[in-house]
């Protein structure tokens, strides 16, 4: 029996909600017969007193700019500062309708000399004495397996020393440097013989130069 008397007050009945707590589920409510009555509203509502306008006081620490904006009339800004209303018909419209003007300006001529294109086929050298020919000389140049002059431009320095270079000599190589040496007035330390490689090295670009010169000796 002792442990019936928990219970006891879980089954006494409960009492009535509150007609707050009613009123609140109601009042989603449609039908007529679950709408609780509305107490009568007046149709004239009060009037609203007028607000006092208080008079702006800024104070010392305020940004100027801050200050302006409060202080600023309903009219600001003035017409004279507001934009002009977008046009109809945009500006780039405008431009593209009306014909370019024709200005005419001079043939400017070139400030620098053009240089003359290359030419695939040389030009035909005369042939010099046979005794100032091959074979009757103390050296020989061999042509590569493509039919061309072994002569060859090369450069280093990061390409401010230009060098020429004539390959594949056999025989005496430094009658050919001597040669060349005087066909093209350079100087002694200008054109020098590699003794490992056998090959006459010339300080510049003269490829066009040495091949005439080969050519004339019927190499």
């Amino acid at each position: 029996m002792a442990s019936l008397v928990p219970i006891l007050p879980f089954l006494r009945p409960l009492s009535l909600p509150r007609p707050s707590t009613i009123q609140h589920f109601l009042r989603f409510s449609t039908t007529t017969r679950c709408q609780l009555p509305r107490p009568p509203t007046d149709t004239k509502a009060a009037p609203r007193p007028a607000r006092q306008t208080q008079q702006y006081t800024p104070s010392h620490n305020e940004d100027p700019n801050l200050v302006a904006s409060r202080t600023a009339s309903p009219t600001y800004p003035p017409p004279s500062m507001k934009s002009l209303p977008r046009p109809k018909l945009s500006r780039a419209s405008r431009r593209t309708s009306q014909p370019p003007k024709q200005r005419p300006y001079p043939t400017r001529q070139p400030s620098h000399h053009q240089p003359a294109p290359p030419k695939l086929i040389p030009e035909p050298v005369a042939p010099l004495p046979p005794a100032e020919c091959a074979p009757n000389l103390a050296y020989f140049v061999t042509r590569t397996r493509n039919n061309e002059l072994p002569v060859y431009h090369d450069s280093k320095r990061g390409g401010n020393m230009k060098l020429t270079l004539v390959r594949k000599i056999d025989g005496e190589v430094e009658v050919l440097r001597d040669q060349l040496r005087a066909r093209l007035h350079l100087k002694k330390e200008d054109c020098i013989v590699n003794p490992i490689t056998r090959q006459v090295v010339m300080k510049g670009h003269w490829k066009p130069e040495v091949a005439n010169f080969l050519r004339e000796r019927q190499f």
